[in-house]
């Protein structure tokens, strides 16, 4: 039986939707003590957040619409690699240019397309 990535809770599926293989660690240099430390931890294993490049979570800062959007596209799965990986015919927007962190994850999730998962994965965009 075909797995239901990312929802699928068998074992032989990747052991479900809270990833219960991630051998990923993530340390930041702010969580220590915070209410929300061993979640954070735990997300952060999964790959579901990244945190900043100086180390640091920042879990008393409000998350942006971008950084929500990344979150969200990585739970579930919707995971472009690169911009080779988008349509050049899609719509974009002019505070999303292509030298942002952001700019897969936003056309990601404001771009309706149908896709293909390439062999690693991720999702390449199909016409």
């Amino acid at each position: 039986m075909p797995c239901g990535r990312p929802f699928d809770s068998r074992k032989d599926c990747g052991g479900g939707f809270d990833g219960e293989d991630a051998d990923e660690t993530a340390e930041y240099s702010d969580i220590d003590g915070h209410w929300a430390a061993d979640e954070i931890s735990r997300v952060a294993e999964l790959g579901w957040v990244k945190g900043y490049t100086d180390g640091t979570f920042r879990p008393n800062q409000q998350i942006t619409r971008a950084e929500a959007m990344a979150v969200i596209n990585r739970i579930t799965e919707r995971n472009p690699e690169t911009k080779a990986d988008l349509l050049d015919s899609m719509k974009t927007w002019v505070d999303n240019t292509e030298d942002k962190w952001y700019y897969i994850d936003v056309q990601e999730a404001t771009v309706a397309h149908d896709y293909e998962r390439k062999d690693n994965g991720r999702e390449a965009w199909a016409d």
